[in-house]
């Protein structure tokens, strides 16, 4: 069964259909077993009779609803005769279905998901063990108040290297931010003198009437001929049309 059902987790078989025909003598007896071996233990998982005796050969087609065995249980199948006859043309077909939650950890809408916590592992740190921790410990204290006044020279040195840097910084600052307002002055200073409109406002359009001299020739226009017989032909077409309606 290995080769007819998928490998799938929660696979189980629902029902079997097969289909075969027989050969036999109408007055002998026959029984055909369709039929699987238990793969978890002995006997059969399915196993349907049919029995034939004293009818002539013919053909079956089955349905045999089962109750959702899963497939782990279905071992090799057969199909056996029983008494005088023979089976031919045999085709058995197994229905199944696939639940994805067979196993809950497989998907977190499932019932029964549960969240794994991971086990977190880890080593207790004991300082006393610490050889710099014990030298630390085993130093006077005559020493640390050295170490602590040859750091502190150190830091005010340090201090006022950065207080005369910055105030340098800051005179330098200052100065090229007074420089940079003195030319932007003098830019604007200039860039106001070129805009002068003053050689626009001086010069003046003499104002008057200016009256239409074209003048109209004919006082009367003739109408167009063409488009009087155009207006009368299609005058003349409306009318048959709508004649021909009524009629």
């Amino acid at each position: 069964m290995q080769n007819v059902l998928p490998d799938l987790i929660g696979l189980d078989v629902n029902a079997v259909v097969y289909r075969y025909t027989t050969i036999k003598d109408p007055s002998s007896d026959m029984l055909v077993h369709v039929q699987n071996n238990d793969a978890t233990g002995s006997g059969y998982i399915f196993r349907e009779t049919d029995d034939w005796s004293g009818l002539p050969g013919n053909t079956i087609s089955k349905v045999v609803a089962v109750n959702n065995v899963p497939s782990g249980k279905w071992g090799d199948g057969s199909i056996e005769v029983e008494g005088s006859g023979s089976v031919i043309d045999a085709n058995v077909v197994y229905s199944y279905r696939v639940d994805y939650c067979f196993d809950p950890q497989t998907d977190p809408v499932c019932p029964g998901y549960q969240i794994i916590v991971p086990v977190i592992q880890y080593d207790v740190y004991d300082a006393t063990k610490d050889d710099s921790v014990s030298n630390a410990l085993s130093a006077t204290d005559r020493d640390l108040i050295d170490d602590e006044g040859k750091k502190s020279d150190d830091d005010d040195e340090e201090e006022d290297k950065k207080d005369r840097l910055q105030r340098r910084l800051s005179i330098s600052k200052n100065a090229l931010n007074l420089s940079n307002q003195l030319t932007q002055d003098a830019l604007i200073t200039a860039m106001n003198a070129l805009t002068s409109m003053a050689a626009y406002s001086a010069p003046r359009i003499n104002g008057g009437v200016y009256r239409d001299a074209v003048q109209l020739q004919d006082a009367k226009l003739p109408d167009n001929k063409r488009g009087l017989r155009n207006n009368l032909a299609q005058q003349l077409l409306h009318k048959k049309m709508v004649d021909a309606q009524y009629k």
